[in-house]
């Protein structure tokens, strides 16, 4: 047998062995994946002669071995414990982020949003959330192929943080649902900024499949703000949210609306402002 089909038939061996075991393991232990006390853990040791670091590494790349940690019996283990780190690095990344976008996935945003609220009510600082939705989002997979569709929510995912500031967290919350948490920005500011998202996102010219043509696509956009005057969960701050979210769909869509901003019920009736004036000069800038 050739010596390169030899090495290969060995790769596929090996990876065979090393994926029947992992998934035996998992089936007995119900719980593989999750983080576990090395005092509950068995652990299972191959002995891999004429494999190196890197070899290793393109094996591991290839067949998804990145929960396997190799050390070496005599030698330099640092490449082999850099590599592991990697490992962790690429999975801690991939179980807050989303695929696609790279935006950050729905489990990091509310994690997140959680943290500024809190810190919204100790400081009493502004906070905005935006909730987006591409409108008519069906009509793009239906005319153009999913392919397409993934691209223009990429495109978007990219004008949005393009647009955003880098402390400012963006996240795809799944299918044409986007969402932005922007600390420290009041709803006039935030207004602002997500206006001009929305002017630069629907001239931005998508190819047809066939590459003959080109269409558009805009958004729709509800937002909200908390200053911290009064407690308010994540749930309550995103169904504020999501009901100007469905505003500005039922009012004909490509546009912003604001919610009912709920520290200003907090401010005086006394005051002879009228109640959208409130929801300006609270707001913020």
């Amino acid at each position: 047998m050739p010596k390169e089909n030899k090495i290969k038939f060995q790769e596929n061996e090996l990876a065979s062995e090393l994926s029947t075991l992992q998934e035996e393991l998992c089936g007995y232990s119900k719980s593989c994946g999750d983080v576990i006390k090395a005092s509950e853990a068995v652990w299972v040791f191959r002995l891999f002669q004429g494999i190196t670091s890197d070899k290793w590494k393109s094996l591991s790349a290839k067949h998804d071995f990145s929960q396997w940690l190799t050390l070496p019996i005599n030698g330099d283990a640092f490449p082999h414990l850099k590599l592991f780190q990697e490992n962790l690095e690429q999975l801690s990344y991939q179980t807050e982020h989303d695929a696609l976008t790279g935006l950050a996935n729905r489990r990091a945003f509310d994690r997140i949003l959680d943290i500024e609220i809190e810190r919204s009510k100790r400081a009493r600082t502004p906070l905005s959330l935006a909730i987006f939705d591409l409108d008519n989002f069906k009509n793009v997979n239906d005319s153009y192929g999913h392919p397409k569709g993934d691209e223009v929510l990429a495109g978007f995912a990219r004008k949005l943080q393009e647009t955003t500031r880098r402390y400012d967290l963006a996240a795809r919350f799944g299918g044409e649902e986007f969402a932005l948490i922007m600390a420290g920005s009041g709803v006039v500011k935030a207004q602002r900024l997500l206006t001009r998202l929305l002017d630069e996102f629907k001239q931005i010219e998508f190819k047809t499949s066939d590459g003959n043509g080109t269409f558009n696509v805009t958004c729709s956009v509800g937002l909200t703000c908390y200053k911290g005057s009064i407690d308010i969960s994540v749930k309550e701050l995103l169904e504020l949210a999501d009901e100007a979210l469905y505003d500005a769909k039922d009012s004909g869509k490509d546009q912003v609306k604001v919610s009912k901003l709920s520290f200003v019920d907090n401010v005086s009736k006394e005051t002879l402002v009228h109640a959208n004036e409130k929801q300006f000069l609270f707001g913020g800038k």
